[in-house]
C-alpha cells in the first residue's frame, strides 16, 4: 500500500486536526476496536491511536501502517506502555506485526515510498462529507 503525501502547509489548523480525528478513527477500525498489545475491546477500555513513528513525520502522519490501536494503559498509563518504555513496545509491535511492517515504515519514512494512497484518501474524504466538515 502506497502512503498519504506529506500535507500541505497551506491546510489550516481545523482541517488537520480533522484528518487527525479521522485517521484515529479508522486505526482503531483497522484493528477491530481492541487493543493491538492485550486485546481488550472498546467499551472495557478507552481505545488511543498511537503513532509508531512520530507524527511530526508529515509523510506517516496520516499513513494508516504507522498507526497501532491500543488501550490507555499500553499508551500512556503504565510502565508497560508505549510512552513509558518504547523500546519494549517497539519489541511487542515488531512480534505482533513482523519485521516487514517494521522496514516499510522505516522506508517511508525515509521517502522511498511515493505517491498518494487512493483508498486512505476516498475514505477520509467520504468521512469529511458524512460528518458535513467540508
Amino acid at each position: 500500500m502506497v502512503g498519504m503525501p506529506r500535507y500541505k502547509k497551506s491546510m489550516t489548523k481545523a482541517e488537520i486536526k480533522r484528518m487527525d480525528t479521522l485517521w484515529s478513527q479508522r486505526v482503531k477500525e483497522d484493528a477491530g476496536n481492541k487493543c493491538e498489545v492485550c486485546g481488550r475491546p472498546k467499551g472495557a477500555v478507552q481505545l488511543h491511536s498511537h503513532h509508531f513513528i512520530g507524527r511530526r513525520n508529515r509523510s506517516l502522519r496520516w499513513w494508516l501502517p504507522n498507526g497501532v490501536c491500543l488501550c490507555a494503559e499500553h499508551h500512556k498509563l503504565s510502565l508497560w506502555s508505549a510512552h513509558e518504555n518504547p523500546e519494549w513496545f517497539r519489541e511487542q509491535m515488531l512480534d505482533i506485526r513482523g519485521a516487514k511492517w517494521v522496514k516499510d515504515l522505516r522506508r517511508r519514512e525515509r521517502g522511498i515510498f511515493k505517491g498518494v494512497c487512493s483508498k486512505v484518501k476516498d475514505y477520509l474524504d467520504n468521512k469529511i462529507k458524512d460528518y458535513g466538515l467540508n
